[in-house]
């Protein structure tokens, strides 16, 4: 007897599952929070992972993370404990927490689908004055949001030739991962999935670390 296989019901199953099964670093649209940096052994996450409400994550006593909140602008440097993430700060038990507000745009980074699909921000961004731009960063290392896109297009406007591809991982594309910093004063193009975004890096932008909420755009 030959066994046909229905792949559109086996797809939809599959997808159904992706759902159900929470996945390690891994939150999607629902993103509250995102992954800064880690130290000593943590199940299942890593720098740059987003988190969304509710995901619980068990610390040793000699583990600790630092946890950026997209809408609260709360980030957290918490040591071992039990810890639930919440929408706007953690829930920390058995353990250390020190939390401090970065001065952001909550309203700006707590973004819509339907508001992102037109156009993205930047956490201490300022006024743009040139048409088109939507705002100047702070950074010349910025990081990309954007769940639902597998890369995305990066092109300095001033300069032919100057376009390349970059690769989301789990949601995030880190601009100058394999490149040089973007250059102080230019202009860039962001497109991909349908939507474009210009921006301009400031003049006295940094390449300093910076806390993970200034480097955010929010495609």
């Amino acid at each position: 007897m030959t066994i046909r296989r229905n792949t559109q019901f086996a797809g939809v199953v599959g997808v159904v599952l992706m759902l159900l099964v929470p996945q390690a670093g891994w939150a999607g649209d629902n993103a509250v929070a995102i992954v800064e940096d880690t130290s000593g052994a943590i199940e299942g996450v890593e720098p740059l992972d987003l988190l969304q409400e509710g995901r619980e994550i068990t610390l040793r006593p000699d583990s600790g993370l630092i946890i950026s909140y997209l809408d609260s602008c709360q980030r957290e440097n918490i040591r071992g404990g039990k810890v639930v993430i919440g929408k706007a700060q953690s829930d920390v038990t058995d353990g250390n927490v020190a939390r401090r507000r970065i001065s952001c745009d909550p309203a700006a980074l707590a973004l819509t689908p339907e508001q992102a699909n037109q156009s993205a921000t930047l956490v201490f961004r300022k006024p743009p004055t040139e048409e088109g731009v939507k705002f100047i960063a702070e950074t010349r290392q910025p990081l990309v949001i954007a769940p639902d896109l597998k890369d995305i297009t990066i092109e300095d406007v001033e300069r032919e030739g100057a376009k390349r591809t970059v690769k989301f991982v789990n949601g995030i594309a880190d601009l100058t991962a394999d490149h040089a910093v973007l250059r102080q004063g230019g202009l860039y193009r962001l497109s991909g999935g349908g939507r474009t975004l210009v921006f301009r890096v400031g003049k006295e932008a940094t390449d300093a670390p910076l806390p993970l909420l200034m480097r955010v755009i929010r495609f």
